[in-house]
């Protein structure tokens, strides 16, 4: 609550600012864990799973694109998870999910709709624009 300065005849009188309150879920990219990922599903929200490797110079460079990317789609609610595979960094977890996504080799993307529903599986590099392109239109 706040008190109304406005020289309208209502000094003093107050007002709630937050009366209509817009929920925005924000996005994030971060390492994975299966309670992101769960929680993910469940939200139904745009799950981008990035396979990676940490001896992976072009997936270094491509996670910082990614990281990028859900910055400017902050208030689309999408949700991005880096898996390691192929690396010191593999568990049988994220080693499952490979399998589960059929996903063979680093520097992989598979995203997945709000359904939980592979929209777009790709290997290699992705603009900044194309990335954001393909999470928009899983939507």
């Amino acid at each position: 609550m706040q008190k109304n300065s406005d020289n309208d005849g209502n000094a003093g009188e107050e007002t709630n600012q937050n009366a209509v309150e817009v929920t925005e879920t924000p996005s994030y990219y971060k390492n994975y864990s299966k309670e992101d990922y769960d929680k993910a599903i469940n939200e139904k929200r745009v799950l981008v799973l990035y396979f990676t490797s940490n001896w992976c110079q072009k997936c270094i460079e491509q996670d910082t694109i990614n990281t990028l990317s859900f910055e400017e789609l902050n208030k689309e609610g999408a949700a991005g998870l880096k898996i390691h595979i192929l690396d010191s960094e593999t568990t049988t977890e994220t080693d499952a999910l490979s399998q589960k996504f059929d996903v063979t080799k680093e520097q992989s993307f598979v995203i997945l709709d709000k359904n939980g529903v592979v929209f777009f599986k790709y290997t290699g590099d992705l603009n900044k624009d194309l990335l954001k392109q393909k999470i928009l239109e899983a939507r």
